[in-house]
């Protein structure tokens, strides 16, 4: 019996394919060499799983373009209600890759807010930013100071910009009112 494995195994390993036999009740041998269709289909079907969920977890540039706005718009929103709520005067600091949050002190001067959700946000390096103030038509290209301010006040006021995020394909811009007002919109970066 102990031979018969040897060779079996020995078969397998010249030929590649499995090989097995079975004895049926009157005694014959039936031998059934290859793979059956069953066994081919969960193959295929376990390849298709995993490729889909490779599929799944690709992220574009686009879609990390879209997520960063998404949530540059929803940080902001959350300044801009936080500033409302507790009564103190806050402002987000936008460079060309980064942005943060200050709060004004009792001493009029700008505290950087380093808790959660308030820390700063590095971008990727594919990831820009620029702005354009309307309340003096300060701009990114502009100005000489490479951060600026955009407060929102405790009486609902804000600064009126208007935010731009983009990489090389899209970009997304993030627009505020004097009075707080929100909002982002999707564009195609001219060319």
């Amino acid at each position: 019996m102990v031979v018969m494995v040897e060779k079996r195994h020995q078969k397998i390993l010249e030929t590649g394919c499995y090989k097995l036999e079975i004895l049926t009740m009157n005694g014959k041998k039936i031998h059934n060499q290859g793979f059956s269709l069953i066994e081919i289909m969960i193959v295929v079907l376990i390849i298709g799983i995993s490729a889909s969920m490779a599929v799944l977890y690709i992220d574009t540039a686009d879609e990390r373009l879209k997520s960063e706005a998404k949530r540059l718009l929803a940080i902001t929103q959350l300044l801009r209600d936080d500033a409302i709520i507790t009564g103190h005067s806050l402002a987000l600091l936008v460079g060309t890759n980064h942005y943060s949050f200050s709060q004004l002190t009792m001493d009029d001067k700008w505290q950087p807010l380093n808790n959660k959700p308030f820390k700063k946000i590095e971008l990727e390096d594919d990831i820009n930013l620029r702005f354009l103030l309307a309340d003096n038509n300060r701009s990114a290209d502009n100005e000489e100071k490479k951060d600026n301010l955009f407060y929102f006040l405790a009486t609902g006021e804000s600064s009126e910009f208007q935010l731009w995020i983009s990489n090389k394909n899209m970009e997304y811009v993030l627009s505020c009112s004097s009075f707080g007002e929100l909002s982002l919109k999707a564009t195609l970066k001219p060319a």
